[in-house]
């Protein structure tokens, strides 16, 4: 008997002998859908809380079968799913082995091989000046929440060599013309009024767009763990003084030297290193925090901060505005010199 062949033979055996202890084997492959199915959590019992299906002609990467050889369901991932690892039944569609093993090095939607990550936070009335028309924007609150404080934009996981081309990772290969075009995602109730707190993008489905192009590259988190983390590490931002630093300071031009200062007072020594600052029309955007990989929930930004790599700088040149909520866009002027 050759080796491998052993090898699948004496995992046949152990399945047999205790399935309890082998309920899933390692594959690889992909599993092209010849009809719509249900997707489990439980293959056992069945249980599918969010009622969801794969879909005929559509493809899905499979990483676990039930049994070594001639397995009866598949383990695949689906990024909308809550959570995304579901089973699915072999009569649902054709095994293409070996197709998913496909070496990742190269390839810029492949999930799991991040080295890093970036918090993405919005000065929301500056967003607003921009794109007035966005659904969170033509009733934008002066006493909200993202009037004086951080908004969350993203949490985006990172790929060497990929720059912002690693995207897109799950089922969805390619930008929708309008955030709500892709598929929902299903989050925890509680869960989802906390994130449209701190992401009023929330409105326009800005939560399925980063989910379906960031989310679904990495592997660690189900789509509401990724989105409590997202929403803590934004909270954690805003709460280390930054917020009462900005407070004051809405409508004003702010030296950009003493808003790196006082990043380095609230978030640690080095912090403006592993920040960057994003100006258009003179005005403060965005601003972006390099995070390490391996982030898990609970994770302190302070402590976080000096694992990661530095940033790249900013355009903001010596100063910048930090626009009130509720600013028309005519008023837009300078270059943030």
């Amino acid at each position: 008997m050759k080796p491998s062949g052993f090898k699948a033979f004496l995992c046949l055996l152990l399945w047999l002998g205790n399935p309890s202890a082998a309920m899933a084997v390692p594959t690889g492959g992909t599993f092209t859908a010849l009809r719509d199915c249900p997707a489990y959590v439980s293959k056992n019992k069945q249980t599918n809380p969010d009622a969801a299906r794969i879909t005929a002609g559509e493809a899905y990467p499979v990483f676990e079968a039930d049994r070594p050889e001639d397995a009866r369901w598949y383990r695949l991932r689906l990024p909308a799913a809550n959570p995304p690892e579901r089973w699915v039944s072999r009569d649902c569609g054709r095994l293409e082995p070996g197709a998913a093993a496909e070496p990742s090095a190269e390839r810029c939607d492949v999930a799991g091989p991040v080295d890093a990550y970036v918090l993405a936070l919005s000065w929301e009335p500056a967003f607003c000046e921009l794109k007035p028309d966005k659904a969170e924007c033509r009733h934008a609150d002066p006493a909200a929440y993202p009037a004086r404080h951080f908004s969350l934009h993203g949490l985006w996981p990172n790929k060497s060599g990929c720059g912002t081309d690693y995207g897109f990772c799950g089922e969805v290969k390619r930008p929708r013309r309008d955030f709500c075009d892709y598929p929902p995602i299903t989050l925890d109730p509680a869960g989802k009024t906390a994130l449209a707190e701190v992401m009023p993008g929330t409105a326009s489905c800005l939560e399925r767009h980063e989910w379906h192009k960031h989310g679904t590259c990495q592997t660690a988190m189900s789509s509401d763990a990724y989105f409590a983390l997202a929403a803590d590490l934004t909270r954690q931002f805003n709460g280390s003084d930054i917020a009462d630093f900005i407070a004051d300071r809405i409508g004003r031009t702010i030296r950009t030297e003493e808003f790196l200062a006082r990043l380095d007072a609230a978030l640690g020594k080095g912090a403006r290193d592993r920040i960057s600052l994003d100006c258009e029309h003179g005005m403060l955007v965005e601003i972006r925090v390099n995070l390490p990989p391996g982030l898990e929930p609970g994770a302190r930004l302070g402590s976080l901060l000096p694992l990661a790599g530095k940033s790249g700088g900013s355009n903001c040149g010596s100063r910048f505005r930090l626009d009130p909520m509720g600013q028309p866009p005519s008023t837009r002027t300078g270059t943030g010199e």
